[in-house]
């Protein structure tokens, strides 16, 4: 399935489970096999925790074929790509059988480092799961004791046995483990004289491996078992037991075990000490020539594995090749389109463009011309406020006090006529100032422009358009250029409004705080996400205006709730 998918993660990972079956089957040449095809996979795709763990697959089966060189190659990069990882029981277990390969090579300080690392990430695990780290502790202790034993150092051999046999519920839970570490210990105590104590663990000890058929943990006691009646001088008993060894390990096909029963027979039975010097003889020698066989093969196979890989490379390539082809042709294709697509917009842009440029002329013009309109008006109602304050209320004045100085019969009628040339003269004096504030407060022309703008819209979805200009915008202090980026900037709005809106309502506010000016363009309608219509013509105006008038910009909507454009300058 991972074939027909291409899916190259699940491919490796059922090359790896295939090679699992293979192990556990003992057909240790295709399980090598089909590890190397997973280890390859995992390389490409670059997953360092997986070729780990295949690495340390691949030592495994090395380290039992008596390939202990190459174990330990796999082993160290196996190391290096899981430390990284914090893989511990992995690490652990690499460090673990590391060690038991130096054993091998008989480099024993070597190995008993090793065996201490192996401990501390057993110190990194027990934290979070005690239950099983236990009874690897224990097993790791009593491969400390094997390498003090083949050191011959028995006192500290002793010592690590014990630790590892006092681990609580050992004998329940691991029986066969507690077998071997007994059996272990029980040697260790007959090397330093304690014969008798020796014999009752030892007996023990194949008592249990022989309920659980243990064929190994047999040929170990009875191994044990033998050089006991060695020291005790029983001769026969050692024979019967080494004898039995021998023709166990034949029917397992242990051959090392093998090799030492035929080794301890040579030494103990002189009747028969020629034979078994022979086939001790000829067995090493079919070992060591099935051992460089076995080296070859595995050797052979990490060339084939290269091989194949090299060949699927050049396909991936040749396919790679294809694929970038085609890409290139598709890019290059897509590329001229886009060109001619930039080549045809810029056009309609340029034209846009310089419609709006001649829009703005002609808007400037509307505006100057309004200005000269309006400055003529200020200077006309100037000239008839002046007219007023200093001819016609100086002729009434002058009339009213005349008046006073005749001398009337008629008192009351004088009296009421210079009354209301009084009153005729402060209405002149109260219409002149007024025509002065007028200036002073609007500016007609602008607001006017802006209340004819929106009272002026309309669009198919009935939006009520309002507008409310605050009365105390001294729009004399303002420039032509910001009035008219200001006017255009409601009008752009107002146009967004009528094509996208869909909005009931609509208002436009213009107001004075503290020393700015604020313009508020609000509707109700179905809004829109700024992020994405940034790029929008209208809104690029927008913001290209506000940027010209130095003023702060602040576009607010969201998806049908409407939207909010603030200008403060």
């Amino acid at each position: 399935m991972a074939i027909i998918e291409k899916d190259s993660f699940h491919l490796a990972k059922s090359l790896y489970y295939i090679g699992d079956y293979y192990d556990e089957n003992n057909s240790l040449d295709e399980a090598y096999l089909y590890y190397s095809r997973s280890e390859k996979l995992y390389s490409i795709l670059n997953d360092t925790l997986h070729i780990g763990k295949v690495k340390l697959k691949k030592a495994g089966i090395l380290y039992d074929n008596g390939s202990y060189k190459e174990c330990e190659v796999e082993l160290i990069n196996a190391i290096k790509l899981l430390s990284n990882k914090k893989a511990h029981r992995l690490v652990y277990e690499c460090y673990n059988i590391l060690a038991l390969n130096l054993i091998e090579l008989k480099e024993y300080p070597k190995s008993l480092e090793y065996f201490y690392l192996a401990q501390n990430e057993l110190d990194k695990l027990d934290k979070s799961n005690s239950v099983n780290i236990k009874f690897s502790r224990s097993n790791c202790f009593n491969n400390i004791g094997n390498v003090y034993l083949k050191m011959k150092d028995y006192e500290k051999a002793q010592e690590f046995y014990k630790k590892a046999i006092s681990i609580k519920d050992l004998k329940e839970s691991k029986p066969s483990l507690y077998a071997m570490i007994l059996s272990n210990l029980a040697y260790t105590k007959l090397k330093k004289g304690k014969s008798e104590e020796a014999k009752k663990m030892l007996l023990e000890s194949y008592k249990i491996r022989d309920s659980l058929k243990l064929n190994l943990g047999i040929i170990s006691s009875k191994n044990y078992l033998a050089q006991y009646y060695i020291s005790q001088k029983d001769t026969l008993k050692a024979i019967e037991n080494i004898t039995y060894c021998y023709s166990l390990s034949k029917k397992i096909k242990s051959a090392p075990d093998v090799l030492n029963s035929l080794k301890l027979l040579t030494e103990i039975d002189t009747k028969n000490k020629n034979f078994y010097t022979n086939e001790y003889f000829r067995i090493n020698d079919s070992l060591q020539q099935a051992e460089r066989a076995t080296r070859n093969k595995f050797a052979r196979i990490e060339f084939e594995t290269d091989q194949v890989e090299e060949e699927n490379s050049i396909l991936i390539k040749k396919n790679s090749y294809i694929i970038i082809g085609s890409f290139i042709l598709f890019l290059f294709i897509g590329t001229l389109f886009i060109l001619y697509r930039l080549k045809t917009k810029n056009k309609e842009l340029k034209l846009i463009q310089d419609q709006q440029i001649k829009n703005e002329e002609i808007y400037q013009l509307l505006l100057k011309q309004q200005s000269i309109s309006e400055e003529s008006r200020k200077e006309e109602r100037n000239r008839i406020a002046m007219e007023l304050h200093d001819g016609v209320v100086n002729s009434v004045f002058t009339t009213r006090f005349n008046l006073m100085q005749l001398e009337s019969k008629q008192t009351v009628e004088k009296d009421s006529i210079i009354k209301e040339l009084e009153k005729t003269e402060a209405e002149i004096r109260r219409v002149a100032h007024e025509l002065n504030l007028t200036l002073n407060f609007k500016d007609e022309s602008i607001l006017n422009m802006i209340t004819n703008l929106v009272e002026a819209q309309k669009n198919e979805w009935n939006t009520q358009f309002v507008v409310k200009i605050d009365d105390f915008i001294d729009w004399n202090t303002i420039e032509v250029e910001i009035k008219m980026n200001a006017y255009r900037i409601i009008q752009e709005a107002l146009q967004n409004v009528n094509k996208y809106s869909k909005a009931k309502q609509c208002i436009v506010m213009l107001l004075k705080t503290e020393n700015k000016t604020t313009i508020r363009i609000w509707d109700n309608g179905i809004g829109f996400n700024p992020k994405k219509n940034k790029k929008g013509i209208g809104l690029k105006n927008i913001q290209e205006r506000a940027l010209t008038m130095k003023a702060n910009l602040t576009i607010n909507s969201k998806i049908n709730n409407g939207t909010s454009i603030e200008i403060i300058f």
